[in-house]
């Protein structure tokens, strides 16, 4: 249950950014796939990610103690990384600056929330698994 609830609350309301650019994509006579496939909203889906982990963490107790710290640090790393490359995309967008390559922050973007997603899973499907 504790899955069904992340992929549910979590994946999917993360994901609503994307879903809307589909919407406009397909409705939008001149929608782009640069315009689609947004860094910010892949940054944003890894952030919502990441957070989820230490809201879910914090509060629970565990035998094993070094387990919760290291998947929390690792959330928190992962946090400041995506913020750092948001940061960096925002404020390309906001002085207009074409010196920064779009391509390679949306593959990196992208790279670290599919980590973020899979590291995330493993901590709710571990989760899942002590609920039982």
């Amino acid at each position: 249950m504790v899955k069904t609830k992340w992929i549910i609350y979590t994946v999917i309301i993360g994901l609503i950014p994307f879903f809307i650019r589909t919407l406009i994509t397909i409705f939008d006579k001149n929608g782009s796939i640069n315009y689609w496939i947004n860094e910010s909203d892949i940054i944003n889906f890894g952030l919502v990610l990441n957070l989820s982990v230490i809201n879910e963490l914090e509060d629970k107790d565990f035998e094993d103690k070094l387990w919760k710290t290291r998947n929390i640090g690792f959330s928190v790393v992962s946090l400041i990384l995506l913020s750092s490359i948001l940061a960096i995309v925002t404020y390309s967008d906001f002085k207009n600056n074409t010196d920064i390559n779009r391509t390679a922050v949306k593959w990196c973007s992208f790279i670290l929330a599919t980590v973020n997603f899979i590291f995330t899973y493993s901590i709710y499907n571990r989760l899942n698994t002590l609920a039982r």
